[in-house]
């Protein structure tokens, strides 16, 4: 019974979001940003959103020292691709204006 009880609570609670400036919304395109938020008549293009930076393609400088068989040093970036892709649900938090905030992907 107590069983039961947790497992009706979990899929309560499972589209859930605790705060309550947080919003969903669908990623319409990438990288030339625009989202369809919940229960807006109209699309917010890449002008008025911003996105966390883990959200974002990043480029890492580095430097690779190879010993054997003999001593080089190699130097490049590595890039890490964006997680997102169009059709993505997304958690978005409205900013002054009509700017949002994407918070993250929705599992």
């Amino acid at each position: 019974m107590m069983g039961d009880a947790i497992k009706l609570l979990k899929e309560k609670v499972a589209s859930h979001i605790d705060a309550r400036d947080t919003e969903r919304a669908t990623l319409l395109s990438w990288p030339n940003a625009k989202i369809e938020v919940d229960g807006d008549p109209y699309p917010y293009e890449s002008g008025s959103l911003v996105f966390a930076d883990y959200l974002q393609e990043q480029e890492i400088e580095v430097t690779f020292e190879v010993v054997e068989p003999g001593t080089s040093t190699m130097k490049g970036k590595l890039v890490i691709p964006s997680p997102l892709q169009v059709g993505d649900r997304l958690l978005v938090s409205r900013m002054t204006g009509q700017r949002y905030y994407v918070l993250g992907k929705e599992r």
